[in-house]
């Protein structure tokens, strides 16, 4: 079996295990992290908060690797990999933010993806979410795809786009093509 499909693998049961699982267990949250929780850096990231949050993180993602085509294999094969690293960014970047739940941010990895591997619909996606992204910073706006109370983390979707640049430069390190 390649690596490609033991991470894409990993990735369909993280997804489905912490949305099995109860949110409180799986959830980013903060004080957890600090108290040696360490398996929220990846679970929060895949958890959500209904299924109508889950629905929607998942359509955006299916509707990125129709943009992509097959290169978007190796993107999501990296999700499991860098969601600890998204957990990371939102600890240092949104010291506020106490828990968090969702794909989100990861699919703004998948964003720099088809900013990288889809033409022109990939870059106007990529300008359409960056203008979102401030919009949603500038106004504090929230999303239909949550439940009443919980705010949009735009930090998190921000770290997803960061990590998603850092990621097209490796994969391109990597193919050896030049920067």
């Amino acid at each position: 079996m390649s690596l490609e499909r033991a991470l894409l693998g990993l990735l369909a049961m993280l997804v489905i295990a912490a949305n099995l699982l109860p949110g409180e267990a799986t959830e980013w949250r903060r004080d957890a992290i600090g108290n040696g929780e360490f398996w929220r850096l990846w679970s929060g990231q895949f958890c959500h908060w209904s299924g109508l949050h889950l629905a929607g993180n998942l359509v955006a993602a299916v509707a990125i690797g129709v943009i992509v085509g097959k290169p978007v294999r190796r993107w999501l094969a990296a999700l499991p990999l860098v969601a600890p690293l998204l957990s990371l960014f939102l600890l240092v970047a949104a010291p506020g933010l106490e828990s968090y739940r969702g794909l989100s941010g990861l699919v703004g990895v998948l964003v720099a993806a088809a900013v990288v591997e889809g033409g022109t619909p990939g870059r106007l996606l990529g300008v359409a979410y960056l203008g979102k992204l401030v919009f949603d910073a500038a106004t504090g706006s929230g999303s239909a795809l949550l439940p009443a109370g919980i705010d949009l983390t735009w930090a998190a979707h921000l770290g997803g786009l960061l990590i998603g640049a850092a990621l097209a430069l490796a994969f391109r390190i990597h193919d050896g093509r030049p920067r």
